[in-house]
Parts: C-alpha cells; structure tokens; sequence
C-alpha cells in the first residue's frame, strides 16, 4: 500500500476529499491529515510517507515551502499537488520542485474520483520506472533524456495552456504549430489524457458544457493520431458555434481572446475599457462585438462567471464569505453579497447551507 498524507488548510477539503476518493482500489492508504505544512513535517518524522498531497496557499508554512524541505528530508516521498484552476504559476513552481502531477479542485467538484487517482498512481509508476532505469545507466546520453521525461509535467503544462486557450480553434497557422509541437514531445497516452482533460475544461467553461462534438474521449485514445483527429472536430465544433456571428475571424478570435482572459484574471478589476485596449479594439465595437458574439453584455457576463466561481467556492471549502469574496474578484464582502443574492436570489452563506444539506441528503 502507498501511504498517503493530505495537506490542507481548509478542514472541510481535507476531510471531504479524504472521505469521497476511493483509495483502497488503488492501492492508496491515507495515514493523516495536517493543516499546514509545519504540521505535516512534524507527522512525517513519526510516520512513513509515500505520498504527499498537498494545498499551496496555507498559513504558517505554504505548500511550496512544505515541497522543498520534504524534497530535501525526503527525497523518495512522491508530491502531488492540489490546487484551484487559477494558481497557474505555483503550479509551476511546484512542478519545478518535483511535483509529479496537479489535482484540480474542480474535477473534485465534478466527480472525477476514479480518474483522479488513476492518474496521480499511474504517474508514481512511471517515475519509479524511470528512476530506477536512469541508476542503471552510465551513459550521458541516456542521462539527458530521462532528465527530458522527470520534466516532462512542466513542458505538459506549457502546452496544455496552449491549447486551453482559443485562438487555435480560429487560426489555422496557430493550430498546426500545436499539433506539430505537441507531437514533437511524443506524450504517453497518460499524459495526452491528463492535457486534454484540463484543456476542455477550459473550454467548457468558455463556450458553454454542450460545446464538445462529443464526450470526453479518455483513454480510448491511445494514440496521438486519434487525438490530433478528435481536435479537428473540435476546431469543426468552433466554427459551426461561431457561425451564426455575422464578424469576421479575427474579431470573434479578439472577442474570444478577451474572454480566456477575463476567466483568468476574474480576481481583478476588469474594467471593458482595459480589456478592449488589451485586444485592441476600440470600447464601442468591443462593447458591440462582445454582445453580440458572447450573447451577454461585458459586465453582466463579468458578473455572471464570478458569481458561479463562488458557488463552486462554496460548494468546495469552508473559507470565510469574506475570502470568497475577494477570490471571486469582489474584495468589498456587502457588496459581493448584493450582486450575489441578485443571481440567486439567496445569500452565500444560505447557498452554502442549501449545498451542504443537500450533499448530507445524498
């Protein structure tokens, strides 16, 4: 058995995500629980770890903090990160310290138990694979190329936000140089698995959950062929969903442009003016265009993204509505709580209640 420590912060995450995952038929055996990653370094001296699953932004001491005193304790304990969608740069600073793969909060949200930890073991086979390949080789050759695989999770997150974003769905030139560099790192089929999965997500969350020519492939494409075939139909499924928006190519790739980017940087101020300039359109054309092609106006599709990121919030942790807030890019809590019940006609902290009465019902 793989003995398993999960660090984080939020209570509630640690308990729910200990007691919904199916460890057992994977081999995975949870050993404990800590808070913060002074608490978990002082569990580890007691007790053996294999593998470590841990939050990145926690008091006292962070996860990245946590990842590079274990790296150097413990240098055979595997790292898995668990972290929200947003956190793009810990995710590479916690690949570059050695983290085998990242779980998304999200894909806890949407039930993606069994894949989750499929995924997180089979990557813990694959580096003792290679681990124990690259002591067996005196050859610098050799060397240079098991080091191109340990690193392989950065370069797979390089290019997964490559393909998260839109721009390739509406630019033959941008498209091909993808599929001609994502062939270039000839990815297992894990791996191919784990980019596509997070990419689509993205792109549900851009153009809607019924987007996708079909659903999620998965592991019944082995093959990079059959991938590169599945985008064509994706880039197919953009241009039939596009079609009906009587703008040229390169306005709805600017208008698309400005909605990856609101998605990202929600937390921020996003006012239409900057955004406008950021893919240079003037602020009538892109209020325009920006209605007419998103089928919302720019603040109401601002509002409507950062209301459903704090239901997920919600759903997800235990934090203060105050901190809710601020992550769902409304740092003043009353107001946050105005536009909140607007939507839905409750406050957070009732759909909170409401969620959790209804998980409890379940």
């Amino acid at each position: 058995m793989i003995n398993v420590l999960i660090v984080d912060d939020d209570h509630l995450v640690r308990k729910g995500f200990i007691a919904m995952m199916p460890w057992e038929i994977y081999g995975l055996r949870v050993v404990g629980e800590a808070g913060n990653g002074k608490k978990a370094l002082e569990f580890m001296e007691r007790h053996q770890v294999d593998l470590l699953i841990t939050d990145l932004a926690m008091p006292v001491m962070s996860g990245l903090e946590l990842m590079k005193e274990v790296k150097h304790r413990y240098p055979e304990t595997d790292m898995v990160v668990l972290t929200f969608h947003q956190d793009f740069e810990l995710i590479q600073e916690a690949l570059r310290l050695g983290a085998l793969d990242y779980i998304t909060k999200i894909e806890l949200e949407q039930e993606q138990l069994d894949e989750v930890l499929r995924r997180v073991v089979e990557r813990i086979h694959q580096w003792k694979a290679l681990t124990e390949s690259h002591a067996s080789s005196r050859q610098r050759e050799k060397d240079d190329d098991h080091l191109d695989r340990h690193i392989s999770m950065q370069e797979l997150h390089e290019i997964g936000e490559c393909w998260a974003k839109p721009d390739w769905m509406m630019d033959e030139r941008v498209f091909r140089g993808l599929i001609d560099e994502t062939d270039r790192l000839k990815l297992t089929a894990a791996q191919l698995e784990r980019l596509f999965y997070v990419a689509a997500d993205h792109w549900k969350r851009l153009f809607g959950s019924e987007f996708l020519p079909e659903a999620f492939p998965g592991r019944q494409y082995a093959d990079w062929n059959d991938w590169a075939a599945w985008l064509e139909e994706v880039r197919a499924a953009a241009e039939t969903y596009n079609r009906s928006k009587d703008y040229s190519a390169e306005v709805k790739a600017s208008i698309w442009k400005a909605v990856d980017f609101i998605q990202r940087e929600l937390q921020e101020n996003l006012h239409l003016l900057d955004v406008a300039k950021r893919v240079n359109m003037s602020r009538s054309y892109f209020s325009r265009c920006f209605r007419d092609i998103v089928g919302q106006t720019f603040n109401d599709y601002v509002r409507d993204i950062r209301v459903e990121h704090a239901k997920a919030l919600l759903r997800q942790t235990g934090k203060t509505i105050g901190w809710i807030a601020a992550q769902s890019g409304y740092p003043n809590e009353k107001y946050f709580c105005r536009v909140f019940r607007d939507v839905t006609g409750m406050l957070p902290s009732e759909f909170r209640k409401k969620e959790n009465e209804s998980k409890r019902q379940v």
